[in-house]
């Protein structure tokens, strides 16, 4: 039931980082994060599709790798006041787009995040997320 939930609220942060990050053409804004999909609207139906493939692949990498890379970097959260999740959510969302990309190669669907300004928006509005989502739904 955890990694189901996982995977729900993780492909909700996904969502919302796209949102937050998609192309404003009457802003002039370049999109942070670029879907490749057959339909790209982050509100169509092949983009839906696309979401959940990444949604179960992002859930289980959290539910996997991160409590293992939460142990091996104790030491710098004591060390930068736990500034070590900001680290660990980039590893986790540069690794869940090398999966995405490199290793799964699903024919037309990719992701990438645009620009390194983007990443560090990415990685913050990651982190900030599942930190709420950890504190609200893992309270002991």
């Amino acid at each position: 039931m955890k990694i189901l939930f996982s995977i729900i609220i993780n492909g909700a942060i996904l969502y919302a980082m796209t949102y937050l990050l998609w192309e404003n053409a009457d802003k002039a804004i370049e999109a942070g994060i670029i879907l490749w999909c057959d339909d790209c609207e982050y509100t169509s139906l092949e983009a839906l599709k696309t979401y959940i493939i990444w949604w179960v692949i992002l859930g289980l990498i959290n539910v996997t790798i991160r409590p293992v890379l939460k142990i091996l970097s104790l030491p710098l959260f004591f060390l930068f006041f736990g500034m070590a999740s900001f680290v660990i959510n980039w590893v986790l969302l540069y690794l869940f787009t090398f999966i995405i990309n490199d290793i799964l190669l699903i024919p037309g669907v990719g992701y990438e995040i645009n620009g390194i300004i983007n990443y560090v928006i990415a990685v913050a509005i990651f982190t900030v997320l599942n930190t709420l989502y950890s504190l609200l739904f893992f309270k002991k």
